[in-house]
């Protein structure tokens, strides 16, 4: 009798626990996971900007005539106009950026006869530049880029040759191109507000060569052909500033889920 009296209570009470929990008077500490997490897309640096830029750079040039191989460099002033767009997700920045600018090199190198006036001299001249390229970067702090770039690169080049009395021959003779080739640099950049930034970046250019064949009468016992080879690149270091047109804020971090 007393086993029988056991067993019903312990029924009863389980019934009543199943009861009470059933009825929600048990606490759950279960929780919601939390959601995946959000890619958070944009920032101070992202859209569409444009800006100037000024600074300094050195100018390379070599050309091959012949066995002979003459060089020279220059440095000079450079100012333009910088434009591009960034896309900037999870502190990654990737973006297309494009500038043209003013640069005002020039070399000279040449073959001089000692103690005579005879002369035959080269000359390069870069007037101006422009490139077109794809950059990567990092924010960090939100308000602070270091990218890399590369890309196209363009420029207007004279090339010139002056012939006093070289070799008997009075001649000279300039030609403007504008040469294609490559470009590589760095950079970074500041936001000082929410539209503004300033920015610094250096680049290395290289246009290529170009040759170019000269004839002249006199001299050679008739008509003098001349074929020179010229080779250009030059690097640049530059600071400006740039006008944040599409800047917003970035995504807000997701919540993890509340205690039940």
């Amino acid at each position: 009798m007393k086993i029988f009296q056991i067993v019903a209570g312990l029924l009863l009470a389980l019934f009543a626990s199943s009861a009470a929990y059933a009825g929600g008077d048990l606490t759950d500490y279960s929780y919601t996971p939390p959601p995946p997490a959000a890619r958070a897309c944009g920032g101070g640096f992202s859209g569409f900007y444009a800006g100037g830029i000024l600074g300094f750079g050195g100018l390379s040039s070599k050309t091959d005539v012949g066995p002979l191989g003459l060089k020279d460099n220059d440095k000079g002033f450079t100012i333009g106009g910088v434009s591009g767009y960034n896309w900037q997700c999870d502190g990654r920045l990737v973006g297309i950026e494009t500038d043209i600018s003013y640069f005002n090199a020039d070399t000279s190198m040449g073959v001089s006869c000692p103690g005579c006036e005879t002369s035959i001299r080269f000359g390069s001249e870069i007037n101006w530049y422009g490139t077109l390229r794809a950059r990567v970067g990092l924010v960090g702090d939100e308000n602070f880029l270091v990218f890399a770039t590369g890309g196209l690169a363009y420029g207007g080049v004279d090339h010139s040759i002056r012939s006093n009395g070289f070799n008997g021959i009075n001649f000279s003779q300039s030609d403007s191109d504008t040469s294609v080739g490559w470009t590589v640099g760095g950079g970074v950049e500041y936001l000082l507000s929410d539209n503004w930034a300033f920015r610094a970046d250096a680049l290395y250019i290289d246009l290529g060569s170009q040759d170019h064949t000269y004839s002249a009468d006199g001299g050679c016992e008739g008509t003098c052909t001349l074929r020179a080879s010229y080779d250009d690149s030059f690097w640049v270091a530059r600071v400006g500033l740039s006008y944040l047109f599409g800047a917003t804020p970035a995504s807000p971090a997701p919540e993890y889920g509340p205690l039940k």
